[in-house]
């Protein structure tokens, strides 16, 4: 290894949001079938090649060539230029390279007895385009017919987190997802990428029925997830007829931004969308008072937290639990100031 290039320090040789950049280019490619934590530890295996190449002059990193050489690189050394927020072992990046190899990414070559010697395999579509525009995203409707199929596939990835997802799990979401645009349309928002108008972010705000309410004074799991929606199962929340006056909760089924966009301006601008959907929701149900979620993942918890939302009634038979907020308090927050205080680096590479 390069004395002055210390994997541990990836980031300040590689700045993040130059690695960004090239991890949602990489992800976006048509056919390739490459998770984001994948993306980013080959993004990071690249700039590291090419700084080994080229010199350390050339660091902090802000565009890479796909024709470098083979360089050596240990598994310890690939753990600390993956790991920088977790605590990953050499053995579970040695398992990472073998991943990359069985993509056709990476070719390994002979060993000196501590580290092996890489060729990194990398197709001229990586590069990025010679200028890069700044995307920009706005909130819209969820179009079941455009958005469905697309909407699915992120979750899908998002809720793979869950150790007792079924096999069927993106059928699932997908039906589910038009199942409830049917039921209502009103309460499903998304998040949209002004370049292409793909969805990136997604929300399903649903006002329950009063005999559906019982379901969030009980363990989340006699609820039923998206992941684990089923349409030929009864859905156990039913929704609540405009205007009804017992109604008094809104569920808030869904609400999750791809991880390779998770940034504090896509959050406010999801929220605020957020809050004038459950305005108007609002006046049709003019007693709701409450809000209740679960998360399925620990930063999607941290998130809701953040946000001021409170764990209720947990599960005796998994980590999952209720959330809970009064509905006047999160219409009242100031999320540009609250969401200041999330760390959404954790995002990128973790979620996975």
């Amino acid at each position: 290894m390069n004395p002055d290039l210390t994997p541990h320090a990836v980031e300040e040789w590689f700045p993040l949001d130059v690695q960004t950049n090239y991890i949602e280019h990489i992800v976006r490619q048509p056919g390739l079938k490459i998770t984001l934590r994948q993306a980013t530890y080959f993004v990071r295996l690249w700039g590291y090649g090419y700084l080994i190449q080229h010199g350390v002059e050339h660091a902090p990193i802000t565009a890479l060539t796909r024709n470098i050489s083979s360089f050596y690189c240990s598994h310890s050394d690939a753990a600390d230029l993956f790991y920088t927020q977790t605590n990953g072992t050499p053995r579970a990046a040695g398992q990472m390279l073998d991943k990359l190899a069985a993509k056709k990414l990476l070719r390994r070559g002979e060993a000196d007895g501590v580290a092996t010697r890489l060729s990194l395999k990398i197709p001229q579509s990586f590069e990025l385009p010679d200028t890069i525009e700044d995307d920009t995203f706005y909130t819209d409707a969820f179009d079941p017919r455009n958005d469905a199929l697309l909407v699915a596939s992120f979750l899908e990835k998002l809720y793979s987190y869950d150790t007792e997802r079924p096999e069927a799990m993106l059928h699932n979401i997908k039906k589910g997802l038009r199942q409830w645009a049917r039921l209502y349309p009103e309460g499903l928002r998304v998040l949209r990428r002004a370049s292409n108008q793909e969805p990136v972010g997604f929300a399903a705000f649903f006002p329950p029925h009063p005999e559906s309410e019982e379901k969030f004074d009980l363990p989340p799991s006699r609820s039923l997830h998206l992941s684990r929606l089923d349409v030929r199962e009864e859905d156990p929340i039913k929704v609540a007829e405009k205007g009804d006056p017992d109604c008094y909760t809104v569920f808030v089924r869904s609400w999750q931004i791809q991880p390779a966009v998770w940034t504090y301006e896509n959050a406010c601008e999801l929220i605020k969308d957020s809050q004038t959907t459950l305005k108007k929701i609002r006046d049709d149900f003019p007693n709701m008072s409450d809000i209740y979620t679960m998360a399925i993942h620990p930063l999607s918890e941290d998130f809701a937290l953040t946000l001021g939302f409170r764990t209720m009634k947990g599960d005796p038979d998994s980590s999952l639990s209720w959330l809970s907020m009064p509905l006047d308090r999160f219409l009242a927050l100031d999320y540009e100031d609250v969401l200041l205080n999330f760390d959404y680096s954790h995002h990128y590479g973790e979620t996975f």
